[in-house]
């Protein structure tokens, strides 16, 4: 049986096969199966373009009053963020999209950390959290909400990003793995920026 399999492929089509057998072996190992999820997730990153938003939509006062807890213990309330650009990203350490997107997260978070408020929101432990950011080399700030997620921000599924201009309008939200380090998002956060 493997002696016809042989004579009929290429090295090439060999290698591809074993690669994919391999692949499928680590997505069965459960300590494997987040980082190789998120590895065969990375190269749709370069499909999934998030759009702005053709109609703003204003956030609801009850918005304002959203508390949550940096991992350094620090507490916050969504409402003093009021005049700034604000990039909001829900995301879990089990989710592989959102381990997917992250990297990507990162370069635009070393990028604009002054211009642009950031908070990535998980519901998880902190110390599932911070060993996670600690594992993977992540700055990013994270949160945890104390109160309920507002209903401008709520959710079925993970990863979802939300970017709030000055006036306090959402200008986008997505839903899922996408591109954020891309020139597209880049243009519509300096322009966001610049806004007064």
């Amino acid at each position: 049986m493997f002696k016809n399999y042989f004579k009929k492929k290429s090295k090439l089509s060999i290698a591809i096969d074993v690669l994919i057998g391999i692949m499928l072996i680590l997505l069965l190992i459960p300590a494997t199966r987040k980082d190789m999820a998120a590895l065969i997730l990375k190269p749709t990153l370069i499909i999934h373009q998030p759009r702005v938003m053709k109609d703003k939509i204003p956030l609801k006062p009850a918005t304002l009053q959203w508390q949550l807890q940096h991992t350094d213990g620090t507490r916050l309330t969504f409402g003093e963020l009021e005049g700034k650009v604000v990039f909001i990203n829900l995301w879990a350490t089990w989710c592989p999209p959102c381990i997917a997107e992250m990297p990507q997260l990162q370069k635009l978070y070393n990028d604009y950390s002054e211009k642009v408020t950031f908070l990535f929101v998980s519901n998880e432990e902190l110390s599932t959290i911070k060993a996670f950011m600690d594992k993977k080399a992540f700055t990013l700030p994270v949160y945890m909400p104390m109160t309920q997620y507002p209903d401008d921000f709520e959710s079925t599924s993970i990863p979802t990003t939300f970017i709030i201009n000055k006036k306090g309008e959402m200008v986008v939200n997505k839903s899922g793995v996408a591109q954020w380090n891309s020139q597209r998002i880049r243009k519509v956060l300096d322009v966001l920026i610049a806004q007064e």
